[in-house]
């Protein structure tokens, strides 16, 4: 998720306090991120003919991920480009909270190729 200095100045309760806006400001400096994922790996573990299934809702209208950077990943060549996606605006970002079981089970259906949703 994501923590910005200013969450500490009032309206987000669980960020108050000097802890967290020390924690928020540190985060904001920081310049030396390393690699958030390794791209080539993810495409060897999803290779044909390995043992690894992915798949994975995209809510179209989420407030906090933006679709285009989702669906970069999964396209011809990406890291993700076997990753079976269900787009979707049903849900929102709260989608495993709001009917995780739901969501749970017809993206491991999708990995295992039972439920074949167009996306």
């Amino acid at each position: 998720e994501m923590v910005f200095p200013w969450m500490s100045e009032g309206d987000y309760t669980e960020c108050s306090g000097f802890g967290m806006r020390c924690l928020a400001i540190s985060l904001a400096e920081k310049s030396d991120w390393g690699p958030l994922y390794d791209g080539e790996h993810m495409k060897r573990v999803l290779a044909d003919g390995t043992i690894s299934k992915a798949a994975a809702a995209v809510y179209y209208e989420d407030l906090y991920v933006d679709f285009n950077a989702s669906m970069k990943v999964t396209e011809r060549g990406a890291p993700l480009e076997k990753c079976k996606v269900w787009v979707t605006n049903e849900f929102q970002h709260s989608g495993l909270g709001d009917n995780g079981a739901s969501i749970f089970a017809k993206l491991h259906s999708m990995a295992m190729g039972k439920n074949r949703i167009p996306s």
